[in-house]
């Protein structure tokens, strides 16, 4: 049987392709996907929300209590808790090229232009073959038009189109307002 297809301009041997979850955070995990068949791994989400909300937690705790007990060092967060943010998951995206002989598909969750331009260069960069975008835009505003939510998206693609040159897909919510 011939399973070979083309995702993203990829050519993969099938269109099996493990999506975005924790089983990408292990290399072991990634390298038993990809000798069970897997043709390309698609990693967990870079959250941009979650590198901002660490980076003000971190000041937080630099800056809380600061005109406590001098010797007071229980405000700082243990290092094993403290996530380096884009860099880690840039390593770990290194860490899985050099590991597996499939494409890497980099995922991202971004919440501002400027942060899915700069995030997805940065991917393309630590050398991603693919990057999957995980726009999840909750409409709270009721005048909003459904075609203003969907521009929204196209303006997404196309900043981050213009800024890296792999291939990129665009994961919609079941719930979108054309579907």
């Amino acid at each position: 049987m011939r399973l070979k297809t083309t995702y993203m301009g990829l050519e993969l041997k099938n269109p099996l392709v493990p999506s975005a979850s924790p089983m990408s955070r292990e290399v072991d995990t990634v390298k038993k996907l990809e000798d069970a068949g897997a043709p390309a791994i698609i990693m967990y989400s870079l959250f941009e929300e979650q590198i901002h909300h660490e980076a003000n937690e971190l000041d937080h705790f630099l800056s809380h209590g600061t005109d406590s007990f001098a010797e007071a060092l229980s405000y700082f967060p243990e290092p094993e808790d403290f996530s380096r943010g884009p860099d880690e998951y840039l390593e770990h995206l290194q860490k899985l090229k050099s590991a597996v002989d499939i494409p890497v598909i980099a995922s991202l969750n971004g919440i501002s232009i400027g942060g899915w331009i700069d995030y997805a260069h940065k991917m393309e960069t630590a050398g991603a073959d693919g990057l999957e975008l995980n726009v999840y835009y909750l409409p709270t505003d009721l005048k909003r038009t459904s075609e203003s939510v969907e521009n929204l998206y196209v303006e997404i693609l196309k900043a981050v189109k213009g800024k890296v040159h792999i291939p990129v897909s665009m994961k919609l919510s079941p719930y979108f307002s054309s579907l």
